[in-house]
């Protein structure tokens, strides 16, 4: 079925790279000119996306959503240190980072850094060409032997439980020593 050409709206043009790319259906907006947006100094913006190849291509990518519990705020000052295959990716932040990597089996491992390195996170992943695989980070609660959580989103924060016998702790020590107070006294 064909549907008559409404005024103001141009054609799809197919044939152009960048913003004067039309998507099926959508035709040109009046008053805006998009033909110059393929040329040189123009270019599209990533938004933090992965580009996406019709078909796939050779190409993948690996998004870690790295976070940490509002608590542990001293983490803010520190970035996450992510490692695929071994090697250390630049430019991390406590938010998704997206990584191209070649289609295949890769390794993952991210750790918290702080005066020593925390709660490690590792695990194998099997990434398709064209596909962009999420993953969620969440440091431990607790510094100490408490290990991260890596995989696909959602994740919990580990350390739960050890972090509530430390904050316990000192509350169940000033009770029994008023106990103790109030039978000397009695």
């Amino acid at each position: 079925m064909t549907y008559p050409q409404q005024p103001g709206y141009g054609q799809p043009n197919y044939g152009q790279q960048g913003y004067g790319q039309q998507q099926p259906g959508y035709g040109q907006q009046p008053g805006y000119d998009q033909t110059n947006y393929g040329q040189q100094g123009y270019s599209s913006p990533d938004y933090g996306q992965p580009p996406q190849q019709p078909g796939g291509g050779g190409q993948a990518w690996i998004t870690v959503d790295a976070q940490f519990f509002v608590l542990n705020w001293i983490l803010f000052f520190f970035k996450p240190k992510i490692f695929i295959d071994g090697q250390l990716m630049p430019n991390t932040e406590w938010k998704p980072n997206t990584f191209p990597v070649v289609p295949g089996v890769h390794h993952v491992k991210v750790v918290s850094p702080y005066l020593w390195e925390f709660g490690p996170a590792e695990m194998q992943v099997n990434v398709s060409p064209g596909q962009n695989l999420p993953l969620e980070y969440k440091s431990p609660l607790f510094a100490l032997f408490v290990p991260g959580s890596l995989g696909p989103p959602p994740q919990k924060y580990n350390g739960l439980g050890v972090m509530i016998g430390l904050l316990a702790a000192p509350l169940v020590l000033l009770v029994l020593i008023c106990c103790i107070a109030l039978i000397a006294s009695s």
